[in-house]
């Protein structure tokens, strides 16, 4: 898997290209959330604006939804959704079609049945 996510033990990381706080992975990996909690990301129209846990997501659309109408899509955390976040990471034009993505991803998996999720 190729991209600034990755899991390591459950857990899902950044590499930064800043030296971070030293954690057992590295000092050049910021964690971002552990393997029960969600993935997220927020969308302007159809570009990706911020990405990362849910709660540094939602927090960052707090401050934004009222100048901004900002869509929400969060995600369990798995192999195939880390890849596709690191797709988008990548692409921010690629999110678009985050939703469709998901949902493939969640045909393959049903135990992620609940790809993509919108907050209420």
């Amino acid at each position: 898997m190729e991209g600034p996510y990755f899991i390591e033990h459950g857990d899902v990381w950044i590499r930064t290209s800043e030296a971070a706080k030293p954690s057992f992975i590295g000092t050049n990996a910021r964690h971002v959330c552990d393997g029960t909690e969600e993935l997220a990301i927020a969308l302007i129209g159809e570009t990706m604006m911020k990405h990362g846990s849910a709660k540094s997501v939602d927090a960052w659309a707090k401050g934004k939804a009222a100048a901004f109408d900002v869509t929400i899509v969060r995600f369990p955390v798995s192999p195939e959704t880390v890849d596709e976040l690191n797709k988008c990471a990548a692409n921010t034009t690629r999110a678009a079609s985050i939703v469709a993505k998901l949902t493939a991803i969640g045909e393959v998996r049903p135990e992620l049945s609940r790809l993509p999720r919108y907050p209420r």
